[in-house]
């Protein structure tokens, strides 16, 4: 047993703080990407402040606040991210108000080669019109325009698919520049 935890507790804690790490630095890495592009389209953008980001908020720009969202796996078990699915948060691990219901302007997903730039307000209504959030189910391959809560957790997330997103008006970045 170490520091109170016993082998297989000990061992699961350490592999969440990895994911968690492994998350936080590719999270990191995908800003740093896309504020590159950022800055070729408004040279005055700037990041967010840390207290900023509480907010939801990655990026300022000339045409609005702008919160990046990295690929996610549809599962914890998962080995890779996906960009057919969407993952949405009306409310985080605290439950707390998610990014889905933020003030935060845009929404710029990363896909394998680009981003996808939506209005915030046009995924709320899209997702408010599709999904059934009184539907709760208890598996997230089961999560799709459904209400999810993940064990041990007070969020309230959903599923949609990356379609949804491409009917809404949108805006393409590719991750070169172009």
């Amino acid at each position: 047993m170490r520091n109170g935890f016993s082998h297989s507790c000990y061992e699961w804690w350490q592999m969440r703080a990895r994911d968690f790490k492994q998350s936080w630095d590719r999270g990191q890495k995908l800003e740093e990407q896309f504020y590159e592009l950022v800055k070729l389209r408004d040279p005055n953008a700037r990041r967010a402040t840390p207290k900023e980001q509480y907010k939801h908020i990655d990026f300022y720009t000339d045409f609005g606040t702008i919160d990046v969202k990295s690929k996610k796996r549809i599962g914890r078990a998962d080995v890779d991210e996906q960009e057919t699915i969407v993952w949405l948060e009306y409310k985080n691990v605290q439950g707390r108000d998610g990014w889905l219901v933020s003030c935060v302007d845009i929404l710029a997903f990363e896909r394998d080669d680009d981003f996808i730039l939506v209005k915030r307000k046009d995924l709320l209504a899209m997702a408010n019109r599709k999904c059934d959030l009184t539907d709760m189910v208890t598996k997230s391959s089961d999560a799709l325009y459904k209400g999810y809560t993940r064990k041990g957790r007070e969020d309230l997330i959903t599923q949609v698919k990356m379609i949804d997103l491409i009917n809404l008006n949108n805006r393409v970045w590719s991750k070169d520049g172009i």
